[in-house]
């Protein structure tokens, strides 16, 4: 009899530290996983020069502990800030992805319309592109060279409609602002090839 109530007055401070620890760890976990901050995360892709707009990004809580330094809190508002490079979808916006200088390139984004043959096979959106305006001569006339209208410009979309070889592609490519004319001009005459761009 006497061991019976022994073991019972052994199993409730069991059970009670048990409770107190389960309660503790709970706790612990909750605080855990509560830690962190909201970042800024990109939404669309994005290129150097483009000032970004609400649609652009949005907030995620995440905990980045050291790492969280280099990136955007919500204590800043990236909008009206322009991107320095290429942004993916996803992406956690980092320090230097954006600036707030007045003099930041600014870019649009221009629709231009090549023949698919003009058109570098195996590009793809977001890449850096060469862009060349070329003559061509009637027999008889004199041949002018190639020349570079824009280098290092980056592929925003490509629409081919599912047309069949020989049709046109329609792009749409970021230009800095200063050089939109340059390159509208060179569509009232001639043709536009698009290649990779090494720089």
């Amino acid at each position: 009899m006497n061991l019976k109530r022994k073991t019972s007055s052994t199993r409730l401070p069991l059970a009670i530290t048990l409770i107190v620890a389960s309660f503790v760890s709970a706790f612990f976990i909750a605080t855990f996983s509560n830690r962190g901050a909201d970042y800024w995360v990109i939404n669309l892709p994005i290129s150097p020069g483009h000032q970004i707009t609400s649609t652009d990004v949005s907030l995620a809580h995440m905990n980045l502990d050291a790492s969280a330094q280099f990136y955007l809190s919500y204590e800043t508002d990236p909008i009206g800030m322009v991107a320095t490079r290429i942004i993916n979808p996803g992406e956690i916006l980092g320090i230097g992805d954006v600036t707030s200088e007045i003099n930041a390139m600014s870019t649009s984004a221009v629709p231009i319309s090549v023949r698919s043959v003009d058109f570098a096979a195996g590009l793809f959106v977001g890449e850096f592109i060469d862009i060349y305006w070329v003559l061509d001569t009637q027999s008889g006339d004199s041949s002018l060279d190639p020349i570079l209208i824009l280098g290092g410009v980056t592929l925003l979309s490509v629409d081919d409609g599912g047309n069949n070889f020989g049709s046109d592609i329609g792009l749409s490519v970021a230009v800095e602002e200063t050089q939109v004319l340059r390159l509208l001009s060179a569509t009232t005459l001639g043709r536009l090839v698009v290649i990779r761009s090494h720089v």
